[in-house]
Order: C-alpha cells, then sequence, then structure tokens
C-alpha cells in the first residue's frame, strides 16, 4: 500500500458553520473533542483531535455575505509535498485549482472527486513572512 507519491500526514474533514463560537462549545460539549488548533472568529477556524490516530474535525466559519448550505463540507488531505502531489493528480487526469498561499500559515489547492465532491490538498506554507 502506498505506493503513491502522495505522502499523507494526516486526514481531516472541515464543515462550514455560521457561528464558530456556537459550533466549538458544541463539539466541545457534545462529544468532548479537544482543540488541536483554534485561530477564532477574527480567522475563522477551529480544529479538533479526534478520538482515533491523526484524524481532525475543521469548523470552518462562513462569512457574514455568505449564505450558509447545510451538508457543505471539504475532505482535506494534508500532504508532506504539496507540489509533487499536485503533478500526481494532475497526472491522473483531474484538474486541480492553482495553488493558494496563506503566508505563514498555509498552502493549498482544490479538486473535486467524481461526484463534485470538494476535496482540499494542503501543506505547509511556500510563502513565509
Amino acid at each position: 500500500m502506498n505506493n503513491i507519491p502522495i505522502k499523507f500526514r494526516s486526514i481531516y474533514f472541515q464543515v462550514m458553520v455560521k457561528d464558530l463560537e456556537r459550533a466549538k462549545k458544541f463539539y466541545e460539549d457534545v462529544f468532548e473533542f479537544e482543540v488541536a488548533w483554534y485561530e477564532g472568529p477574527e480567522i475563522g477556524w477551529c480544529e479538533f483531535h479526534l478520538p482515533t490516530t491523526k484524524s481532525r474535525l475543521g469548523l470552518n466559519a462562513s462569512r457574514k455575505d455568505e449564505e450558509l448550505q447545510k451538508n457543505n463540507g471539504v475532505l482535506t488531505l494534508d500532504v508532506e509535498n504539496l507540489e509533487e502531489s499536485k503533478k500526481y493528480l494532475e497526472s491522473k487526469g483531474i484538474k486541480t485549482s492553482d495553488i493558494i498561499d496563506n503566508p505563514n500559515n498555509v498552502s493549498f489547492f482544490n479538486l473535486e472527486d467524481s461526484e463534485g465532491n470538494k476535496i482540499q490538498i494542503v501543506g505547509d506554507p511556500r510563502v513565509k513572512n
């Protein structure tokens, strides 16, 4: 197994939420998930450790002007080498977006599965200030 050049570090699923604080409280209170990474409402990101090895749930706050769609989620795959992963996926005929750089935070690109579900491939930031 894992004869492909994509070397996974972790896999998590992120869902869009309207109220980040309310959603954070729900997952802490109901499931007792431990916060792994919290950027607060100004950034709009909270990530939880899940009770399995290297799996996480991400809550992504929708923007104030963005209408929240139910059952809207993105499978997010964290990889060691973003460029190599992108090349591999494209060699399989998969259309990918350009790599987007959030300096000092993360770099990522997007694609869709065969059913139109969104997948995001993330890696260490390529741009550092």
